[in-house]
């Protein structure tokens, strides 16, 4: 993975770039308050963040997968090398992770150049690299469980699209109707946007919401794992 960033990483770079830049501009330039009188851009950056590491940990990995498990049918010539599966997860779930986690960084700093009054401790990172993993970690679960590249694009569709807007990225989770406002902090999404969010405005996080993203993250890669390994012994 790490031949492939050095020759395409132009490529993923522009592709998990566009998106939040696009966004940043159509809301950082038509609305300018939001809850409790915060400045809307500083608002929505770390939300921003949230989605392009979502996006970039994920739809890679989980198409790569998903393809050469279907289509290319190859996935069994890496499950029958002389490699652990704990290896061959690792190593992927790191290469996902890192690329989110790049293009994550560069949206936070080019906000952070043009509004400024932002922080970055050292939780700040660790913390969105917990929630890159995170969803690299669930991109692999998915390609295992899906029939198909339409089984993807639904799941995507269906799930994870939706998941960055009703996670406290773009308005906050409060604002939502009834139930929904509850249910979104059972998402495993919610509470590393608004700790992220935190850190970046504050410089201070909440380590239950570090806790619960760090759950998340534990039980997507354990299950990516026995799916692995039960495919490796099907």
């Amino acid at each position: 993975m790490g031949l492939v960033w050095r020759r395409r990483w132009w490529r993923f770079l522009v592709g998990g770039l566009n998106r939040p830049l696009i966004f940043l501009a159509l809301f950082a330039w038509n609305l300018k308050y939001a809850a409790g009188g915060v400045q809307y851009l500083h608002f929505l950056l770390p939300g921003l963040v949230v989605m392009a590491a979502v996006t970039a940990s994920y739809t890679d990995l989980v198409n790569w997968f998903t393809l050469r498990r279907t289509f290319y049918r190859v996935l069994d010539e890496y499950l029958l090398a002389p490699v652990s599966t704990a290896s061959l997860l690792a190593g992927h779930v790191l290469a996902g992770g890192g690329k989110g986690l790049v293009v994550a960084l560069v949206v936070y700093f080019g906000g952070w150049a043009v509004a400024g009054d932002f922080s970055f401790p050292l939780l700040f990172a660790v913390q969105l690299a917990v929630v890159c993993l995170l969803f690299a970690s669930l991109a692999v679960v998915v390609a295992m469980i899906a029939g198909g590249d339409r089984d993807v694009l639904m799941f995507t569709n269906l799930v994870v699209f939706p998941m960055t807007f009703f996670c406290g990225t773009f308005f906050p989770v409060e604002r939502l109707p009834g139930a929904l406002a509850k249910l979104s902090w059972f998402l495993p999404l919610t509470a590393g946007t608004y700790n992220l969010r935190a850190l970046a405005l504050t410089g201070v996080g909440r380590w239950d919401w570090f806790g619960q993203s760090l759950g998340w993250l534990a039980g997507f890669y354990i299950l990516a794992y026995l799916l692995l390994n039960w495919r490796r012994q099907d």
